[in-house]
């Protein structure tokens, strides 16, 4: 299971707890996590299993309705909640030049985190992104100089460049929200009749 599974499943546990893999699954269709995480309906499943085996989520309880199989409920644990936290931690403060998961993880889940890490980590991905743009910069040259490279390669590194600048001012906007006092993060209190991640 990969660690975006990983962390998907477990911050829905955290989110929705306690819950059990059907509501998840329809839940979970509802952010496209198919599209962006590659999770699919089985793999949810198998996921709470794997991290039930290894001690981040517990059951909560077992019903049955009628001849129907008993559905097993879940909610995290302490070391659950470390676990995930770590997670993502490890997703807000890292960026990568061709991949979106990360940011899609903190968008997920970034009600874990506390309001003034958020903004830290945001405006260190903002300070990141410079910085690849500048390496995609070299890889372009790289492309022209190499006399074996073909030329539309360079593409490839504009592409990136293109989604990096997106993401980029969309994570200025976001700094600006939570600034703001947009979202519920970790240490606030909820507002009445709100659940654990809603807007505040």
């Amino acid at each position: 299971m990969s660690s975006i599974t990983r962390t998907v499943i477990l911050g829905a546990v955290y989110q929705f707890q306690p819950v059990h893999g059907y509501f998840l699954r329809r839940e979970l269709a509802t952010w496209h996590v198919d599209a962006w995480a590659n999770i699919q309906p089985g793999t949810i499943y198998n996921g709470l299993r794997s991290l039930e085996k290894d001690g981040y989520i517990v059951v909560a309880s077992q019903e049955s309705e009628g001849n129907r199989p008993a559905r097993t409920t879940y909610r995290i644990s302490p070391e659950g909640e470390v676990e995930l936290l770590r997670m993502v931690r490890d997703a807000l403060w890292n960026v990568e030049a061709f991949d979106t998961k990360t940011a899609m993880l903190v968008t997920s889940f970034n009600f874990v985190l506390r309001r003034q890490e958020m903004i830290a980590g945001l405006e260190h991905r903002i300070s990141k992104i410079d910085a690849l743009i500048l390496e995609n910069n070299f890889h372009i040259e790289d492309t022209e100089n190499s006399p074996t490279t073909p030329k539309y390669v360079r593409e490839i590194f504009e592409l990136s460049s293109a989604r990096l600048r997106a993401e980029q001012e969309w994570a200025r906007n976001l700094v600006e929200k939570i600034k703001d006092g947009a979202y519920h993060f970790r240490g606030e209190d909820a507002p009445t009749g709100t659940s654990v991640g809603e807007d505040s």
